[in-house]
């Protein structure tokens, strides 16, 4: 007789539960990330005006969106690694709940230093240059957005035989739309 394997810590991956993912909790996802993706209109409008350094009250603005998006970051990396799942038996679960991971990890970096430099004006003292500023706007934008897509895609290639038919379409239209 063999012995059975051992179990990993956590629940098992999506693709291992037998359950049903609950269309409220696509909705909940799809609800976060459009809200990220209007913070990345937001910022990017922000771009395209520069080398005009955002008034006072635009950069107050955008400070308070990055902050928003912070704090609700750790909600979110819970919610997705609920869905997911962190029980990582199969080496796609575990490879792409990594790179989610490292995504969302470099999306808080990225908004944090957004949001030291939207602190002060430039300045000749050596605070950022407008350049600078709408390179790192950019690569927010750019990172978030390319974040937002990863997600969608973990969903539905690691759940996508526990979807119900409108879940999945759903995640496809979503996932179509940004992947475009």
């Amino acid at each position: 007789m063999m012995a059975p394997e051992p179990e990993v810590d956590g629940p098992a991956p999506a693709a291992e539960r037998p359950c049903i993912i609950q269309e409220a909790d696509l909705h909940r996802l799809m609800a976060r990330h459009e809200r990220l993706a209007r913070l990345c209109d937001l910022l990017e409008a922000c771009a395209d005006a520069l080398p005009a350094w955002p008034a006072d009250a635009e950069a107050e603005r955008l400070r308070a969106a990055l902050f928003g998006f912070v704090e609700s970051e750790a909600e979110g990396d819970a919610f997705v690694a609920g869905i997911l799942g962190r029980g990582l038996r199969d080496p796609l679960a575990t490879a792409l709940t990594r790179h989610v991971d490292a995504r969302h990890a470099g999306d808080l970096i990225h908004a944090e230093d957004l949001i030291a430099a939207l602190e002060t004006r430039p300045a000749a003292d050596g605070r950022i240059s407008p350049e600078t500023l709408g390179y790192m706007l950019r690569c927010f934008f750019s990172a978030a957005r390319q974040s937002m897509v990863l997600e969608e895609f973990a969903v539905l290639a690691l759940g996508r035989n526990h979807l119900t038919p409108d879940g999945e379409a759903l995640l496809v239209d979503s996932f179509c739309r940004r992947a475009a």
